[in-house]
């Protein structure tokens, strides 16, 4: 039952796209399968990653860094790479938006389920609770990030199919993802600022949407 809870907002998400969004569903299909397999490069790399020496005398200033680089970077790029295959000439700019929110969601939801199995021999029976509204937590917390930072992702590929590249956006992506991961990891009351930066980002998401679209427009009708 807890497994399932995991994959309940791709549920959810294909049920809004299907019907409210009218988004075919071979293309969510392939959404969901290209966020799948970038688990798979992700979790290898950050595995076979050396740790980061760097600042060591300053542990703050070490974790922030190791935040972007490690996690930041590395997701952000991998699942922009996975992006391209979704077949983007056959949708609007918003609907591959929404595929990217799709597939940075899948990727967070099968994360959710590796950590989910991952604690699952270590929790007793008052610990099988707890772990219950730590995936509730990340179901609203770090499944929210990799959508939106995917959605930046896709936003770049969009300005760099449709020029002028918008290199900010990407870069926009990685550090979001870097302060988030930086964020939640604290115990105290600090972990609260990682609510803050997920807004950011889906703020960010829409300001750049909209940017982007008006400079495409601007240059196709300095063109004609």
């Amino acid at each position: 039952m807890t497994i399932a809870l995991c994959f309940l907002p791709i549920i959810i998400c294909f049920v809004i796209y299907t019907l409210l969004l009218k988004i075919r569903i071979t293309d969510q299909l392939i959404a969901v399968l290209l966020g799948l397999i970038a688990v798979f490069p992700i979790s290898l790399i950050q595995y076979f990653l050396p740790n980061f020496e760097l600042f060591e005398n300053n542990p703050v200033l070490q974790t922030l860094l190791k935040s972007i680089i490690i996690y930041g970077l590395t997701e952000e790029l991998i699942k922009m790479l996975f992006l391209i295959p979704i077949p983007h000439k056959k949708l609007s700019e918003s609907d591959f938006l929404f595929l990217a929110f799709f597939m940075g969601l899948t990727l967070g939801c099968f994360e959710s389920t590796v950590y989910f199995l991952d604690h699952l021999q270590k929790a007793a029976s008052r610990g099988a609770q707890l772990l219950l509204s730590q995936i509730f937590i990340r179901i609203f917390t770090s499944d929210l990030i990799h959508m939106a930072c995917t959605g930046l992702g896709g936003l770049f590929l969009y300005s760099c199919r449709n020029k002028p590249v918008s290199i900010s956006v990407f870069i926009l992506a990685v550090v979001l993802h870097g302060i988030y991961d930086f964020f939640a990891g604290f115990q105290n009351d600090l972990k609260y600022f990682s609510i803050a930066v997920i807004i950011l980002a889906f703020i960010e998401c829409r300001n750049k949407y909209v940017s982007l679209q008006n400079l495409c427009e601007n240059r196709l009708t300095i063109f004609y």
